[in-house]
């Protein structure tokens, strides 16, 4: 435990490496959209509470207003609040806002952490960007969710400056934040009873009921909203589709984008894992004893937690997070019986969402970050596949030999492959991901595919399915971009396409890859039929039919040819079939479930 007299001495020895790689490079960017400011200030907009005034950039012709206040600052572990009413003065809004506190993913780093870099940050953080045309008019709008595994990241993480010109700056943005760690998703009995389960999520509500009152003064639709996010945001974006238990029509959003949504099990709020990270973060708050194992049935813990010091509880978030396992973050959504009712793989086959249509996706090499490249043989694999899932311990033996089954790697596969002789694969033709890839093979890989199927791949699986079930609109693809690790197409949806050189892609694939989520934003249709840049690859599809039409589900799998200079090499495949049976997997999956 940490007394706040030992505080000073801890900021003064956290002043090394900061988080890890996987932190550093996918939850911290910073958005390049019309960051120079120019001496132009744009119109200032009256929201009623308060009044704003950003700036416009001509060279994107945006004007910006970053850090709007969209609620007030929030009461730990409560619902968000309105803003209280301040006309005394038009607040400039020509900066980031503050970032919520930083709780990083498990295990410790090896090296010292910069507290202030990695961690530290604002309980009063509910913020908000917005970026709209001169002059905009009922354009629809988007809204971005940052990622960070629920613990990490901020509004400002995603730059949409570059799809929004592949359909003529025709959109407004926003960007959100979120409590996220402790102060977001700290669960227990004890929260249900004296504080509210899940606020990151409310806060997400929050803001999105913010868009629908105010965004017309910026020249927003609000009947014209598209939800989008990656990592945790797309898991942010499948919240919202099951928010309420799917009865919520399109009060909130028309759309979601869903890329790579996070899904890292959603336990019930009292189960035992959530109750001991609510022990342990009272411990390292000084709020419950060290060798206490019942809490006290009078409160008292969760009033110490209220009145706590907040750097205090900031480092009481990030420590325990840091104690759990591997790439896996302590404080995540769970199951609370009102807003989240039930867990995706239940309701979502259910077809009970919000929203009228999704576009989900994933990417081809998920896992890599999350698990340790240390699976040689079949008895690491089994050993890690119940440490990530202990209740498979409890699964019928049938369904848990068919599991093993699925993704057993053959006798015959051939050990020790070097990296010259690894490839990825096409999803077509074996080998397949469940023992292949560019990255890693065997059981290693095996482990990669595994996780990254439970993680990402099946819940963008069962978010597809339930609108197609509830006869809605759904579209799937897979970005396959070599490497295509999580996240890596956030680079190609972000960067400027013109001009660049990439060994990776051209800058007519990148134009026709934001172009995807463009058309959606603005029109609900990610296929570019008769609009495909000349530059293109003769024969390349860049048209595939909803999820579930005529029967078919179809994927766009998103690559380019291997020769140089590369071209867009995409084709319209069986998702079911996809990977040797991948849609089997994660119905299997669905069956098993994650309690």
């Amino acid at each position: 435990m940490l007394h706040p007299s030992c505080l000073s001495l801890l900021l003064a020895a956290l002043s090394g490496a900061v988080a890890s790689a996987f932190d550093q490079a996918q939850f911290m960017p910073r958005s390049g959209i019309a960051q120079a400011a120019t001496d132009v200030p744009s119109p200032i907009v009256d929201l009623g509470y308060s009044q704003y005034q950003g700036f416009y950039n001509s060279t994107v012709n945006w004007n910006v207003y970053r850090g709007i206040r969209f609620a007030a600052p929030p009461k730990r572990f409560q619902l968000p609040e309105p803003p209280a009413i301040s006309r005394d003065k038009v607040f400039p809004a020509l900066n980031d806002p503050p970032r919520c506190p930083q709780t990083p993913s498990g295990p410790m780093p090896t090296g010292a952490v910069n507290f202030e870099a990695s961690i530290q940050g604002s309980e009063d953080c509910l913020f908000l960007n917005v970026f709209a045309p001169p002059n905009a008019t009922k354009l629809p709008v988007a809204v971005w969710i940052h990622g960070g595994g629920y613990g990490v990241g901020s509004a400002n993480s995603f730059d949409y400056g570059h799809i929004a010109k592949t359909v003529n700056n025709g959109m407004v943005i926003v960007q959100i934040q979120y409590r996220i760690g402790a102060f977001g998703f700290l669960s227990s009995a004890e929260i249900a009873k004296h504080g509210t389960l899940n606020t990151g999520v409310h806060d997400m509500v929050f803001a999105l009921e913010w868009v629908q009152k105010y965004i017309k003064l910026f020249g927003g639709d609000p009947n014209e909203v598209t939800i989008s996010g990656e990592s945790a945001g797309g898991g942010a974006v499948m919240l919202m589709a099951m928010a309420n238990g799917g009865t919520e029509g399109t009060r909130l959003f028309k759309r979601g984008i869903a890329s790579s949504p996070y899904y890292p099990t959603q336990p019930k709020f009292f189960d035992s894992l959530p109750e001991e990270y609510y022990r342990q973060f009272a411990r390292r708050a000084n709020c419950l004893d060290a060798n206490a194992t019942v809490l006290p049935s009078d409160g008292s813990v969760f009033k110490c937690l209220q009145n706590a010091d907040t750097l205090l509880l900031q480092n009481a978030s990030a420590w325990t997070s840091y104690s759990g396992k591997n790439g896996q973050w302590a404080f995540i959504p769970v199951t609370d019986g009102t807003l989240l009712r039930e867990q995706p793989e239940v309701q979502l086959l259910k077809g009970k969402v919000n929203g009228e249509s999704v576009l989900s996706a994933a990417n081809a090499n998920e896992a890599t970050y999350f698990i340790k490249q240390n699976i040689t043989s079949s008895a690491d694999f089994v050993s890690l596949l119940h440490l990530l899932y202990p209740h498979l311990a409890k699964t019928p033996r049938p369904l848990y030999n068919r599991l093993l089954e699925l993704y057993a790697v053959p006798a015959s596969f051939p050990a020790n492959l070097t990296a010259a002789q690894r490839f990825d694969t096409d999803g077509l033709h074996p080998p397949f991901a469940t023992t292949m890839s560019a990255y890693a093979s065997g059981w290693q890989q095996a482990a990669n595919n595994l996780y990254a199927e439970t993680t990402f791949v099946c819940s963008a699986y069962w978010l597809a399915d339930a609108y197609a079930i509830a006869g809605k609109t759904a579209w799937r693809y897979q970005f396959s971009i070599p490497n295509a690790f999580h996240g890596s197409d956030l680079t190609a949806l972000q960067r400027d396409p013109v001009g660049i050189a990439s060994l990776r892609y051209d800058a007519d694939f990148q134009w026709g890859f934001q172009n995807i989520w463009g058309r959606y934003v603005v029109g609900g249709v990610p296929t570019l039929e008769g609009r495909l840049p000349a530059g293109l690859a003769a024969g390349a599809e860049w048209s595939w039919k909803p999820w579930g039409a005529g029967g078919k589900y179809e994927l766009l799998n998103v690559n380019v040819t291997d020769t140089k200079p590369v071209k867009a090499n995409l084709s319209v495949v069986d998702a079911m079939a996809f990977e040797g049976g991948r849609g089997e997997r994660c119905k299997l999956w669905a069956e098993i479930g994650f309690r």
